[in-house]
């Protein structure tokens, strides 16, 4: 049906003035008036899954909130016992009452107690189908890991991949650890609505992993991706130092590092953040073996030491140690 013919009058020739007295007084709009376009990213979501109150959880979750970039949101699922440890942090609150942040109970018909408990909660069709929902992309982090606000990437530079994980085999084309991966939640959602992980059987990012390595049109990432995204147990490509270019006369930086500014950094291996394993019980020699590798991650990297289980009594000289107890 054809739309209605448009009535097209001329505008008067001396239009009437609008003239606002002080009984007809200017409408005021408050802020709560005016639709506000959320700064945050629906798709993108950070979760960490802790049932301990550990005393790490709040300078962690905030750390992560200050590395990541500006649109993502962060998810806390807890205990009882950590929700409320969380919670005693005002800047916690905050973030929350904004919006940045949401804690939430772990349904009281599922438990994240051990390993095989985690693996069967992080493979559970609800967590991606409802808990997540509408997020896309999940970055899963553990008490065990960290971003490195010093980092030249962020996560987004990872988005095109369904899963990113610190690389069990450093030349693979698939396959990473979970306690600091990004997942593609539609990807999950659909490999879960298909197969079962049957218990007490592979660990859920093996199991995960794997089948989406082996998905059609996978976007896995290969073993150097991941290396850049996160250091457990290999090290990656050591950054290299490179002079200031020159290019129509105007010296620039091309996004590299510069000698005699960078140069701590030279030949030295540096992910985007760190999965360390139980507290830091399990540091691997590839890439904390030598006192200079460690110095260095210190420098450049210094909030893993919020992960690690450290007690300065132990370097304390002499017999001054025993003060410390």
């Amino acid at each position: 049906m054809a739309p209605p013919a448009l009535s097209i009058h001329s505008p008067p020739r001396h239009p009437p003035a609008l003239v606002f007295t002080a009984s007809r007084p200017l409408p005021r709009l408050s802020l709560q008036d005016v639709p506000q376009r959320s700064a945050f990213n629906t798709s993108k979501l950070a979760l960490l899954v802790e049932s301990r109150p550990l005393p790490i959880l709040a300078p962690l979750t905030l750390h992560f909130i200050s590395v990541l970039p500006p649109d993502w949101r962060v998810l806390f699922l807890g205990s009882p016992a950590s929700l409320a440890a969380i919670n005693a942090s005002a800047a916690i609150r905050t973030h929350a009452r904004a919006g940045k942040l949401a804690l939430r109970p772990i349904p009281a018909n599922m438990s994240t107690t051990g390993p095989e408990m985690i693996s069967r909660f992080l493979t559970a069709p609800w967590l991606y189908e409802t808990a997540v929902v509408p997020a896309e992309w999940l970055l899963v982090f553990q008490a065990d890991s960290m971003l490195c606000a010093n980092s030249r990437l962020d996560v987004d530079g990872f988005l095109g991949y369904d899963w990113v994980g610190a690389p069990w085999n450093p030349e693979g084309d698939w396959g990473g650890n979970g306690g600091l991966s990004l997942r593609r939640v539609s990807r999950i959602v659909d490999v879960l609505r298909n197969q079962e992980r049957a218990n007490d059987t592979e660990p859920e990012d093996v199991w995960l992993a794997e089948r989406l390595g082996h998905y059609p049109n996978s976007r896995a990432a290969n073993g150097s991706v991941s290396l850049a995204f996160s250091g457990e147990m290999h090290s990656g490509v050591a950054e290299r130092v490179v002079d200031l270019a020159m290019h129509n006369g105007t010296i620039y930086n091309d996004d590299t590092y510069v000698k005699g500014m960078d140069d701590w950094r030279d030949g030295f291996y540096e992910p985007m953040g760190y999965h360390t394993g139980g507290s830091g019980i399990w540091l691997h020699g590839a890439i904390w073996g030598r006192p200079e590798m460690r110095r260095h991650i210190y420098n450049y990297c210094p909030e893993v030491k919020m992960t690690l289980a450290m007690d300065v009594a132990r370097y304390v000289p002499g017999t001054c140690g025993v003060r410390w107890g």
